[in-house]
């Protein structure tokens, strides 16, 4: 890119709705990590060719230098990216171990798309690079306005001129706005996308149970002095069972989960080579009795942690 020279692009910017109060009500820990995984997912759904310009706590700025897509592929991105982030949700749901607040209010977080066509140039501080100009202000400014929905998508009118509803999606049903801002009177469409929580692809989850297999070799008790949900975080917390459990000298991670679920899969790291792979089978968890079912992949042996309240 020709830094001094502005060029036509889209700007297409997915922002996670429900953010602020997902961060501020939640544990810092697991909401950063299952919104690292979101923006992830989104990231893993550009079929368009997107740049990603910046990462911005809860959306990405994408763009793409030359002509104007047609609104039959950009509401496809669109949907695209909705349909993918709340499968993604849902599965999580599904397989979460973790109790937590924000592991348990996930799945409520939901997707708005902004997206506006105009003409951007560069600037680069030090070895930095980014785009600059009137309209990447404006589409910033955009994810601020007036609209009482927290999913839906928004298509300015340079993006959207000379469109016919005509082979455009069902879902679709644009409704003209406009907004006034410090660059002036913003013209533009934008379409609730409720409607795509029908077409969320059917959820199929692996079912393990190898552990019904298998006999109690030995047992081993202790008493440990903190609550139940502290000693159990600590547990499931992978990366970090080297510093108690003995003859573990790492984790090598083999899911790509940030968080632990059911089917997260891991190293314990004990030997050289040829340390098995395990994976979190099952959790029952109730306030006051909590267990946790991991075995290897060939499902010949494996642990199972216990952890129950005493009224002392």
């Amino acid at each position: 890119m020709a830094l001094d020279q502005p060029q036509p692009a889209l700007l297409f910017m997915p922002d996670i709705s429900g953010f602020t109060q997902f961060v501020n009500e939640t544990e810092i820990l697991h909401s950063q990590q299952i919104v690292q995984e979101l923006l992830e997912t989104l990231i893993e759904c550009n079929q368009i060719g997107l740049q990603v310009g910046e990462i911005e706590g809860d959306a990405i700025f994408f763009y793409k230098f030359g002509s104007k897509p047609d609104m039959t592929t950009l509401l496809r991105q669109v949907e695209i990216m909705f349909t993918t982030f709340h499968q993604h949700l849902r599965l999580y749901d599904q397989q979460r171990i973790c109790p937590c607040k924000a592991c348990q209010s996930a799945v409520k977080l939901s997707l708005k798309v902004v997206s506006h066509y105009g003409e951007v140039a560069g600037i680069a501080v030090k070895e930095h690079k980014r785009l600059f100009g009137k309209d990447v202000i404006l589409i910033h400014r955009l994810l601020k306005n007036s609209l009482d929905k927290k999913e839906y998508v928004l298509v300015t009118d340079p993006l959207a001129s000379g469109t016919t509803q005509s082979g455009l999606p069902k879902w679709y049903i644009p409704h003209a706005a406009s907004e006034r801002y410090d660059v002036g009177e913003v013209q533009f469409y934008f379409s609730d996308l409720s409607n795509l929580h029908g077409f969320i692809p059917a959820i199929t989850t692996p079912k393990y149970n190898s552990a019904a297999k298998t006999y109690v070799a030995f047992t081993e008790e202790k008493l440990i002095a903190a609550p139940i949900f502290n000693t159990f975080g600590a547990i499931f917390d992978l990366p970090q069972r080297s510093r108690w459990m003995d003859g573990v000298k790492g984790i090598e991670m083999v899911s790509n989960d940030h968080v632990p679920r059911i089917g997260t899969k891991h190293r314990c790291i004990v030997r050289e080579k040829n340390n098995p792979v395990i994976v979190t089978e099952s959790v029952r968890i109730t306030p006051d009795d909590i267990e946790m079912v991991e075995m290897n992949e060939r499902g010949s042996g494996g642990c199972r942690y216990r952890l129950q309240t005493e009224n002392l």
